[in-house]
C-alpha cells in the first residue's frame, strides 16, 4: 500500500521554482518597538531556564559548589594520560579558570540554544496567531499575507545552528514535519514548513533576498515540495523589521540578568579555595604544583 504522499500546496510560487513568492513574506513595517523586542527577549529566556520537568536548567551555586564541581571535572573527566600532563604544565591557580569556565561556557551553550527557540516564539506572537508545536523548538503559526487569502499556515523547527540540522538530519525533520501538517484536520489554508536556524552560520550572515532556499538531497531532489530552510537574514527582518544584529545586540545587553557567568565572577575566590582543597587531597607536591603520579591516581584510583 502506497503512503500517502504530501500534495504540492496551493501557495503562490517563484516563477519555475518550489519557494514560496517572496511578496507573501514582506519586512515588517513599521518595525516592532524596542519595548515588545526586550519583553520578548526576557519571556524567552525565563522559558529556556526551565526544564521539561519544571525543575530549572540554571543553579544557584556557591563559590564551594563550583570548586567541588571542578575537583568532580578533574576526578571524572580526564584522561588517564594528557590530563596528568596538562594539569603539571600549568600553574595551580590558573586550573579552576581553565577547567570551570569552559564547563560553563558548555552549560550556557546548551541553554542558549533553547533561548533562540523561544525567542521566536514569543516575538512571532507579537504578529500573529502563534503557538508552540509537539516538540520543543517547534512553532505553528497562521501568517497573513495580505497578497494571498487566506494566508498560510507554517510548521516551524528551529534551531540555533545549521550545524545542529545538517547532513541527513535535515530530511528527518522535514518529513516529521509535514507529517503534523498532513495530520492537521482543520487546516483552513496551504501550509509551508520552514526549518529555520537563528545564527549565522561560519560567522556570516547573508541577506534578507538570499537567506530563504529549499533544501535538496544529493540526488538534487527536494526533500519536499512545501518545505523551506530559513536562515537569521529573513527570519528576524520578516518577523520584527530589525536586522539580525540589532536582536542580537538587544539579547547581549539581557543575558547577564538570565545566564550569569559564576566562575568568573567568583574565579580568584574559588582559585583559592581549589588550591587548599587539592592540597587538602594531597595531590600538591613541594614546588606548589599538581604532581603527575598523585593525579593520576586520583583520577585513575583502583575500585576494591
Amino acid at each position: 500500500m502506497k503512503k500517502n504522499k504530501p500534495k504540492l500546496q496551493q501557495y503562490p510560487r517563484e516563477a519555475d521554482d518550489l519557494i514560496s513568492s517572496k511578496e507573501l513574506f514582506k519586512i515588517s513595517d513599521p518595525p516592532m518597538k524596542e519595548d515588545v523586542i526586550d519583553n520578548a527577549i526576557d519571556k524567552a529566556f525565563e522559558r529556556c531556564k526551565i526544564k521539561k520537568n519544571g525543575k530549572s536548567r540554571i543553579e544557584e551555586i556557591s563559590p564551594e559548589d563550583l570548586v567541588d564541581r571542578c575537583i568532580k571535572h578533574l576526578k571524572t573527566r580526564s584522561d588517564p594520560i594528557l590530563s596528568p600532563y596538562f594539569v603539571t604544565q600549568c600553574k595551580v591557580e590558573d586550573i579552576f579558570e581553565l577547567d570551570a569556565v569552559s564547563h560553563e561556557m558548555q552549560r550556557h551553550r546548551m541553554t542558549i540554544g533553547v533561548f533562540y527557540q523561544y525567542l521566536l516564539l514569543e516575538l512571532m506572537r507579537n504578529r500573529w496567531n502563534v503557538f508552540d508545536g509537539t516538540r520543543e523548538g517547534d512553532i505553528v503559526a497562521d501568517i497573513d499575507t495580505p497578497s494571498f487569502q487566506p494566508g498560510v499556515r507554517l510548521y516551524m523547527s528551529v534551531k540555533k545552528s545549521k550545524d545542529t540540522v545538517g547532513g541527513q538530519d535535515i530530511g528527518g525533520v522535514i518529513r516529521r514535519l509535514e507529517n503534523l501538517a498532513k495530520e492537521e484536520k482543520n487546516l483552513t489554508r496551504p501550509y509551508l514548513c520552514v526549518v529555520c536556524v537563528a545564527t549565522p552560520h561560519n560567522g556570516k550572515l547573508s541577506n534578507y533576498e538570499k537567506d530563504r532556499s529549499v533544501k535538496y538531497t544529493n540526488q538534487n531532489m527536494p526533500y519536499s515540495l512545501n518545505c523551506e530552510y530559513w536562515g537569521p537574514a529573513f527570519i528576524f527582518p520578516f518577523v520584527t523589521g530589525h536586522n539580525p544584529k540589532f536582536i542580537y545586540l538587544k539579547g547581549i545587553k539581557r543575558v547577564s540578568a538570565h545566564l550569569p557567568f559564576l566562575t568568573l565572577k567568583y574565579k580568584d575566590e574559588c582559585s583559592k579555595l581549589l588550591i587548599k582543597r587539592l592540597d587538602h587531597l594531597g595531590l600538591m607536591n613541594k614546588d606548589n604544583k599538581i604532581d603527575q603520579n598523585k593525579f593520576l591516581e586520583f583520577s585513575c584510583e583502583d575500585n576494591k
